[in-house]
């Protein structure tokens, strides 16, 4: 392919090309002041851009992986372009994404051979990063940070353009050595983790967001689920070897709940204008949050996850037959956010789990007969709270995992934290899991429901709140609340016992 003229080019492109047939760096070292090795990849990759045909200007495949061009290129001494630094374009309409399909991959990744640069970038796309964010953190121009990633590509590392999720990230395999000795499953945790909720993120892109709109009559109610810690992927083993607790109880007692929930409304008697399903967080068990926890993520990862989303998805169709209006409220727990180190804060396991379901219920509102077009959903997402309307707007209500505060407010301490939370949010009724126990906070200030686990209880509850008998056969337990709330505020709480679930029995049924 014929070069185009000299003229076509800037004239630092122009030096670029004249000390071709060297390495990156040689190159670099051979220009002086105002070229490094990235600004060498820069011209090249722009030189390329300019001149037709497949990267004229490539490196050999040899061991040495010089520069070299298939064609004599144009050095001459016409005058130059306009030199725009590094070419960059405005951005007219959105963020702009260089095309990366263009570019030949030279050999395969190695770790050793990155650039402290390279390598702090390789760790950014490991997490997945918006472009322009990614320019921003570099403090480079979107020229150099595009020619970083086109670099990186050309050496093996599967960088890709997700322009539906605003992102550049890097498939594959490829991990680098970790300076904090993360092990092979932690990472394999990191990748799960975050491949998941980019591709919920893409989705959702693409999906009209499930909204509700709620309405209120007089002397009517609202009905309240509040289910928390379930702990999804965690097992809990009697002295005696038999498993009270495992992957093969879940889905029943989230559907055990859901009935009774259902029943307890019918028993309430109440005429009801809305349902809110709080979801409380820690229904993934996550992964070390204490000491002896089931470490094995690269089993349970995705088992965590699966196991749990039926059974709720099943929820939320009860409660859209049986309601007006269902608002999911999802707030993440702790063991979900002590996730992989790395990801992103949006990247955690709870967060994954509901958004997957408000997808799931976004694409069956697009393909069905007014399916599930009563639902809503509300997220918190980098937020140890949520706060969300009842009653129409009427009254606020306050739901947080309950990791930052106690279930209780008897010291001066405790009254203090409680009573700083209401004056900061000015709430009317509030719910809190965490602590594996079951109550209303007895204190002055408005209804702080606080509730209990499905998971029995052992050694981590222990810890954290009163001692409990992890066997469930001597005796109900409240495994979560349901609440009624007029417009001036509750009117009762029911629990949700387990007189009805027979645990051992669950497990045994599935498992045969």
């Amino acid at each position: 392919m014929t070069a185009p003229d000299a003229d076509a080019f800037t004239e630092k492109q122009r030096r670029v090309m004249a000390v071709l047939g060297d390495t990156t760096q040689a190159m670099a070292d051979t220009l002086g002041d105002g070229y490094d090795a990235n600004a060498v990849k820069s011209h090249i990759f722009r030189i390329n851009r300019k001149w037709p045909g497949p990267n004229p200007i490539r490196r050999t495949d040899d061991n040495r992986r010089v520069w070299v061009a298939d064609t004599e290129p144009p050095t001459g001494d016409a005058p130059a372009v306009a030199d725009d630094e590094d070419g960059d374009t405005a951005d007219e309409d959105g963020p702009q994404y260089p095309d990366l399909s263009g570019v030949a991959v030279e050999g395969e990744p190695s770790e050793d051979a990155l650039t402290e640069r390279e390598r702090y970038i390789v760790r950014q796309l490991q997490q997945g990063v918006g472009f322009e964010a990614l320019a921003e953190d570099l403090g480079e121009r979107p020229g150099v940070t595009e020619a970083y990633l086109r670099g990186l590509k050309a050496d093996g590392w599967d960088v890709y353009i997700d322009e539906t999720a605003e992102l550049v990230a890097i498939e594959g395999d490829h991990t680098l050595r970790s300076s904090e000795h993360i092990g092979t499953r932690t990472r394999k945790a990191n990748r799960w983790w975050q491949s998941r909720h980019n591709q919920l993120v893409r989705e959702f892109k693409s999906l009209d967001t499930p909204t509700v709109t709620t309405d209120t009559t007089p002397g009517s109610e609202d009905w309240v689920l509040h289910l928390t810690d379930i702990h999804a992927g965690d097992r809990v083993r009697l002295p005696d070897g038999t498993d009270v607790y495992d992957k093969h109880v879940v889905a029943d007692i989230v559907r055990y709940i859901t009935e009774k929930s259902l029943e307890l409304a019918d028993y309430h008697g109440a005429d009801y204008d809305n349902a809110y399903l709080l979801w409380g967080g820690d229904y993934l068990t996550g992964e070390g949050v204490y000491e002896g926890q089931f470490e094995d993520l690269d089993a349970w990862l995705d088992e965590q996850h699966d196991m749990l989303l039926d059974p709720l998805i099943e929820q939320v169709k009860a409660y859209s037959e049986q309601f007006d209006s269902v608002t999911v409220v999802g707030m993440p727990g702790n063991h979900a956010e002590d996730r992989a180190s790395g990801t992103s804060r949006q990247a955690n396991g709870d967060l994954i789990l509901y958004k997957s379901i408000r997808n799931t219920v976004a694409k069956l509102r697009e393909h069905g007969d007014e399916l599930l077009e009563n639902v809503g959903f509300e997220l918190a997402e980098g937020s140890s709270y949520i706060n969300f309307p009842l009653r129409d707007g009427r009254l606020k209500g306050h739901l947080r995992h309950g990791q930052n505060r106690r279930p209780q407010a008897e010291t001066s301490k405790r009254k203090q934290q409680w009573l700083s939370t209401l004056i900061t949010h000015e709430y009317s009724l509030a719910w809190m899991g965490h602590h594996h126990v079951s109550g209303v906070i007895p204190w002055d200030g408005p209804d702080i429901v606080v509730s209990g686990s499905p998971k029995p209880p052992g050694g981590f509850v222990e810890r954290i709140a009163a001692s409990a008998q992890p066997d469930p056969r001597q005796g109900p337990r409240e495994i979560a609340t349901c609440c009624s709330v007029a417009d001036h505020g509750m009117t009762s709480r029911l629990a949700i016992k387990t007189h009805d679930f027979d645990y051992i029995e669950a497990a045994q049924k599935a498992r045969d």
